[in-house]
């Protein structure tokens, strides 16, 4: 079962309660590849809301014995099996071919504006190589929006309908047609045992206002050589902005990016990258869309470079981190402890976090492990996975997978 210690105080009080404190103070390690560090802040960031608390906070606990090596989360990867067609209801009428890798795909064609009119199942049918195939014949579970919600408890636009074609029939090209449709229609097509998948890699998980976002696309197949030909896309805002995506082919791959705008982190919500590709696998076409969502956040503060570790008699141990803040807010620090267990490996200890409000200059945040969340380890302590965080415009800032090694604790060192 974990421990938690939770404390609310200030530096001053948690010294006056400390007792004798011994420091050392020392550098942060280099940033490493991956690692996320500032080198310019923004002083004229959106002003955090008022209702975000200002009271210091910091809090630790520890982890189990047995839990093992802590790793940070990789960057989000999406792998798509599907796609999306938006197409007005006279070429839904005429037909709308789409493309399959595999038997039995999933097809959800739904109204999309208040004028467009619903897709009742007597007015779908298929065809095949030229061969009409009545809807009844074509799929199976074919399902309008009644049933699709009583199916699946999600919310569907309404007059939608879905079906899954027969997996008899195969896979390749099909041409989709609604007698009677009018408006506009998104038709989306999903192949979930298809082999052949779009996988879109971002390096990073967030970014800050004025950044690259970069992309890789790739498109893997588990039967064969599969090939990307053409890959487009853009940059969604969250207040629906749109930037093109710029494609350049690699040996791998082809890469995307796009400049984020200065005022990206103006608008609360995640960014989407949305990429649409076309491919080639084994001799068939291939059609697929992903998107990849990630947090932007202006630069309004970032780690000074130096830290203080102290420790008391009582077997406290504490890490000052200063902190150089562009714009005033409130900021978070949270980071992994490792230590030494009895048998002399480095192991996991305790997860810490700090916050307090910081105006524009020289502030600082303080990580404090109460003895009864560190007992049991003993120096060397490194500290990992060292994040700083914007609480207010909800962004992390800066990040070091290893941050900070201590080989004798400040109080030993003390010691004449």
């Amino acid at each position: 079962m974990i421990r938690q210690t939770t404390i609310c105080v200030t530096l001053a009080a948690a010294l006056a309660l400390a007792g004798t404190v011994h420091a050392q103070g020392a550098t942060l390690l280099p940033a490493a590849q991956g690692d996320v560090a500032l080198r310019a802040l923004v002083n004229d960031a959106p002003a955090t809301p008022p209702s975000v608390e200002r009271a210091p906070v910091h809090f630790a606990w520890a982890l189990p014995t047995d839990a093992g090596a802590i790793t940070a989360p990789a960057p989000y990867t999406a792998i798509s099996r599907e796609y999306w067609s938006d197409v007005d209801g006279a070429a839904l009428e005429r037909g709308l071919t789409i493309r399959t890798t595999a038997p039995g795909a999933l097809v959800l064609i739904s109204p999309n504006g208040s004028d467009s009119r619903a897709v009742p199942p007597d007015a779908l049918q298929v065809r095949q190589a030229g061969r009409a195939i009545p809807a009844r014949d074509a799929t199976v579970a074919l399902a309008p929006q009644a049933a699709l919600e009583g199916a699946t408890g999600a919310r569907f636009a309404p007059g939608a309908l879905g079906f899954k074609l027969s997996p008899a029939l195969g896979a390749g090209a099909f041409e989709l047609q609604v007698a009677g449709a009018k408006g506009r229609y998104v038709v989306h097509v999903r192949e979930p045992d298809s082999p052949v998948a779009l996988r879109v890699d971002s390096a990073v998980s967030g970014y800050r206002t004025g950044d690259r976002v970069r992309l890789q696309a790739r498109l893997d197949s588990d039967t064969g050589h599969a090939r990307l030909r053409e890959v487009g896309g853009m940059l969604v805002a969250p207040d629906g902005r749109d930037f093109p995506l710029k494609a350049s082919r690699t040996r791998t791959g082809i890469d995307l990016d796009a400049a984020l705008p200065d005022d990206a982190s103006s608008v609360p919500g995640l960014w989407e990258a949305h990429v649409l590709a076309a491919g080639d696998a084994g001799g068939t076409e291939v059609l697929r869309d992903a998107k990849v969502a990630f947090e932007v956040v202006a630069p309004t503060a970032r780690l000074r470079g130096r830290y203080a570790a102290r420790s008391d008699a009582g077997g406290q141990l504490a890490f000052d981190l200063p902190v150089e803040v562009g714009s005033p807010g409130r900021y978070e620090v949270r980071a992994v402890l490792y230590g030494t267990d009895p048998a002399g490996r480095l192991a996991p200890v305790a997860v810490g976090h700090a916050a307090d409000w910081l105006g524009r200059g020289a502030g600082a945040l303080t990580l404090v492990f109460p003895p009864d969340v560190i007992a049991g380890s003993a120096a060397p302590y490194e500290l990992r996975q060292l994040g700083l965080h914007d609480q207010g415009r909800m962004g992390r800032l800066e990040y070091r997978e290893r941050a900070a090694r201590i080989a004798r604790s400040p109080l030993r060192a003390a010691r004449p």
